[in-house]
């Protein structure tokens, strides 16, 4: 599988290159990193449908109200406007998903690479292994975001 979230995991390179930082704990250099905002900046968002949380259910945006099941970037969308009043009222898919990747490319930006399973600074979470985004919000210091202590900051 080449990585478009299909359900194997992904063979990109730079996906690989994640994948192996986090394995063996070693450095990555300036031109690897780039590498990787890079392809983070470009992959789709979760093409998946995912479980909506229950008292998330019935929140409507855009025509649309949440059911048990939605199309993940569709129910992140909502939970960020409605529910957690991240982005502005009026804010479309294509703006979010424009935002994530501003962000990603941002010479701010921080990166870290760890494995996991299972103003305001925005956080995107990047799956290596189905080289595709599958999450961002909002925080308001890094502090209050649960980063695991095994986690490797790149930059």
């Amino acid at each position: 599988m080449s990585g478009a979230g299909g359900g194997g995991i992904s063979q990109h390179p730079v996906d690989r290159l994640i994948r192996e930082l986090i394995r063996t704990g070693r450095p990555a250099t300036p031109e690897e990193v780039e590498r990787i905002i890079e392809r983070m900046a470009t992959v789709p968002f979760n093409p998946r449908q995912r479980r909506v949380r229950g008292e998330e259910r019935g929140a409507s945006y855009q025509g649309y109200t949440l059911g048990a099941r939605e199309e993940a970037l569709r129910y992140h969308l909502i939970k960020r406007v409605v529910i957690e009043k991240q982005w502005a009222e009026g804010t479309t898919e294509e703006q979010y998903l424009t935002d994530l990747r501003r962000a990603v490319s941002s010479s701010a930006a921080r990166l870290v690479v760890f494995e996991r399973r299972g103003g305001f600074l925005m956080l995107v979470i990047y799956a290596a292994d189905r080289g595709i985004i599958v999450s961002g919000y909002q925080f308001s210091s890094l502090e209050t975001v649960r980063i695991p202590e095994e986690a490797r900051w790149l930059r």
